[in-house]
């Protein structure tokens, strides 16, 4: 949790601080402004960079904070109450949500791709994923089932099969 969050906040500073070097500079061209499909210019200049009226990345730093704050309090063996968890994962999904939409805008109606914001989708989509995966195990370990702790999980399959979705729209709208 600890990585990923950490990785969801280096890149979500990285497009803050290019929305603002854009607001500042008209002619500034973000790094990861390539070519006209991988476009975070055209990306961050659309209405959907702005959803609630102010730069989408402010969600990211003020979220995954909150998310590598709990990775610490786990790494150091503190157990959180369920709810903490359910919260987590409530606030998590409605971030999924959120990336599906920006996901939707970017391919279908910006018709261009930040690589930057594709990390945060990437991220957003494996810590759900895993705050959900904890989540059911403890309820099964509650229920007195033997629960065994793997990384080839159902979790992972679920992981891999979301993250082909996307790849699978993206490539067809850009490349088939």
């Amino acid at each position: 949790m600890l990585v990923l969050a950490t990785i969801g906040l280096a890149f979500s500073a990285l497009i803050m601080h290019d929305k603002v070097q854009l607001l500042l500079d008209s002619s500034f061209t973000p790094a990861c402004t390539l070519n006209e499909v991988i476009s975070c210019t055209d990306v961050m200049q659309s209405d959907q960079a702005s959803t609630f009226g102010f730069a989408n990345p402010f969600l990211g730093i003020i979220g995954f904070p909150v998310v590598m704050t709990l990775a610490v309090v786990l790494a150091c063996g503190i157990r959180l109450p369920r709810w903490i968890w359910i919260a987590t994962a409530v606030g998590l999904g409605l971030g999924v949500v959120f990336v599906h939409y920006l996901a939707y805008a970017a391919v279908y109606e910006i018709v261009a791709l930040c690589p930057y914001c594709m990390v945060v989708w990437v991220v957003m989509l494996a810590l759900f994923v895993m705050v959900v995966a904890h989540l059911s195990r403890e309820k099964r370990r509650a229920a007195g089932e033997d629960v065994a702790h793997s990384i080839f999980s159902p979790a992972l399959l679920i992981l891999v099969a979301w993250y082909m979705g996307f790849a699978a729209v993206i490539l067809e709208q850009f490349v088939f």
